[in-house]
């Protein structure tokens, strides 16, 4: 018997108008999967707010005001009753004083609860920033609101945490990078631009910080800052 050798026509596959079924088996995942996370990651309340009392905060008031300039006591022979006056302006009559640098002023120390009471004293960062000391790390915690045209995530709060490691080497500080993440989930070092272990304060934007900074020690619920000369 003679065989047919005529191409077989293509075959046709008839389209029925609907998606695939593993397509919409995927979609149901997606949805459970983002419910299930804004439900656990997204909508977890803000950091509880710090507040000082008032020994607390005078004595952080002190610390605060030995980082900016340092009144000097007047000269001993200078009488009290012989100010530079200019009758131009409002301020208070200037004195002649003798400026000194004491090297203790320059060691300052943070406690954990003072630094979030620092945060909580600020309106666009109360709330919504905590912070949190442990030896060698400094790790954060911020709440971001996601824009409502955002899918699936808009007008949620997303939560973002952050740790950076401070070490003292060579007599140069170093502050390195731990890791970031997203409700949860660890970004990928790609995605952080190639920043994780590397050294932050290396970068052009805050090496003139760590040229005024001399030591920086970490410690569990304790930050302890030493300016250099």
């Amino acid at each position: 018997m003679a065989k047919n050798n005529e191409p077989s026509a293509p075959i046709q596959y008839r389209s029925t108008g609907r998606p695939p079924r593993y397509l919409i088996v995927l979609l149901i995942l997606a949805a459970l999967w983002a419910g299930f996370w804004g439900v656990i990651h997204l909508q977890s309340g803000e950091p509880e707010a710090v507040t000082l009392d008032v020994e607390e905060q005078a004595e952080l008031e002190a610390k605060l005001q030995a980082l900016g300039p340092r009144d000097a006591e007047p000269r001993p022979d200078q009488a009290p009753a012989d100010p530079i006056i200019d009758l131009d302006a409002e301020a208070e009559p200037l004195v002649p004083e003798l400026y000194e640098e004491r090297a203790e002023a320059r060691s300052v120390r943070f406690s954990e609860r003072e630094l979030n009471a620092l945060i909580a004293q600020d309106p666009d960062l109360a709330g919504r920033v905590a912070m949190r000391l442990t030896p060698g790390q400094v790790s954060t915690r911020v709440r971001i609101d996601v824009p409502a045209d955002i899918p699936l995530l808009g007008g949620r709060v997303l939560n973002v945490r952050s740790g950076v490691r401070f070490e003292t080497e060579d007599g140069r500080v170093h502050a390195r990078l731990v890791g970031v993440s997203v409700a949860g989930i660890p970004l990928p070092d790609a995605w952080l631009g190639g920043l994780k272990d590397e050294d932050l304060l290396a970068l052009e934007p805050f090496q003139q910080l760590r040229a005024g900074i001399e030591s920086i020690e970490v410690r569990d619920g304790e930050l302890v800052l030493e300016l250099a000369r």
